[in-house]
């Protein structure tokens, strides 16, 4: 337990650093900089969570993206902005890159060696990417479309 609340710590912390610097790199307005980092640690340590708890990566990508979305109509509300400044950049550091490399990296070794259990594993990553990225998509929407709190700008 002390090494999941360790593990749970960095991972916040290094989610809070990569959302603010995304939200830096969007031109986010510099007042929404601490949400942004907020939004980013929510994100990530609940989906350590819930990956610690037995959750699959795409479930528990899907039910941090949501919370995320929804957290972010909370700064939304105070600062009459939209809520994607918020929550693009509290998703973003949970971009499956590491997934779409070894698809990629899979790929280019069947190519060379024709191992059929090299191409079904570069499919495997492939497949969870793609998931893990519909996951991240429906979860920004879904609170917006459940919640449908009334819009103070645009």
């Amino acid at each position: 337990m002390p090494g999941l609340m360790a593990d749970v710590a960095v991972k916040a912390l290094l989610g809070a650093v990569a959302s603010a610097g995304f939200a830096v790199l969007f031109n986010a307005p510099r007042a929404t900089l601490l949400w942004c980092a907020a939004c980013g640690a929510l994100g990530l340590t609940l989906r350590t969570l819930a990956m610690a708890c037995g959750m699959g990566v795409e479930l528990a990508t899907l039910c941090a993206s949501a919370s995320v979305s929804a957290f972010s109509f909370w700064p939304h509300n105070r600062l009459t902005l939209p809520t994607h400044i918020f929550s693009i950049p509290g998703v973003i550091n949970m971009v499956p890159g590491v997934y779409a490399y070894q698809a990629m990296t899979g790929f280019l070794r069947f190519v060379q060696e024709k191992d059929q259990a090299i191409f079904l594993a570069a499919w495997h990553d492939l497949l969870t990417m793609t998931t893990i990225l519909m996951a991240l998509a429906y979860g920004l929407v879904l609170p917006s479309l459940c919640l449908r709190i009334q819009k103070k700008t645009l």
